[in-house]
């Protein structure tokens, strides 16, 4: 695995039946040698930041973001935050697009509704050469990634993700980018 891969989007093929990531698509934070870890983007909780703020953060002041929590997937972490505002953040993913986990940067967020962000619990990882072998074995499309992906929870990226996934398929094998829209005018 390089780290080209961060930045990148992991979306699941029909054929991953793991409960863990059916249907989802998985933002790459960041892809080392030793492993990779990322985000699920179309999967979402039930509860709000206002919700558990208190629990997670007891000794801050209490919130009234009504945002839902991101549920990143089944390794438990730290809160990580996905954002566009590089003076607070830990990483930018891709131009545009930031990571953080420090408590500060979370609370100054979030406590003034800075849009956009996504506040996640769990996170998804793989050891070394684990997802090189899943993406070998079928398991998942790797397509590019933009900064509407991270925070577009009205559709459904699951779906255009195979969608890009099949048309880059095709550019690579038939070396064109000229399609129609409708297919029978082919």
């Amino acid at each position: 695995m390089t780290p080209s891969l961060q930045g990148k989007l992991l979306v699941a093929t029909p054929a991953l039946e793991d409960p863990n990531f059916k249907q989802t698509v998985v933002l790459l934070i960041q892809a080392a040698e030793e492993g990779v870890i990322g985000l699920i983007l179309n999967r979402v909780s039930d509860k709000r930041i206002s919700d558990l703020w208190d629990t997670i953060f007891p000794e801050s002041d209490h919130t009234s973001a009504s945002q839902h929590i991101n549920l990143g997937g089944p390794v438990f972490g730290p809160l990580m935050l996905l954002h566009t505002r590089k003076e607070l953040s830990d990483l930018e993913i891709l131009p545009g697009l930031y990571f953080a986990t420090q408590k500060e940067y979370l609370e100054e967020i979030i406590n003034n509704d800075i849009q956009p962000y996504r506040l996640y619990l769990g996170h998804s990882g793989w050891g070394q050469g684990q997802l090189q072998r899943e993406i070998t074995e079928g398991a998942w499309f790797i397509v590019p990634a933009s900064v509407r992906y991270a925070f577009d929870q009205e559709n459904d990226i699951w779906r255009i993700g195979l969608h890009v996934a099949g048309y880059n398929a095709l550019v690579k094998v038939l070396g064109r980018h000229d399609f129609p829209e409708d297919p029978t005018l082919n």
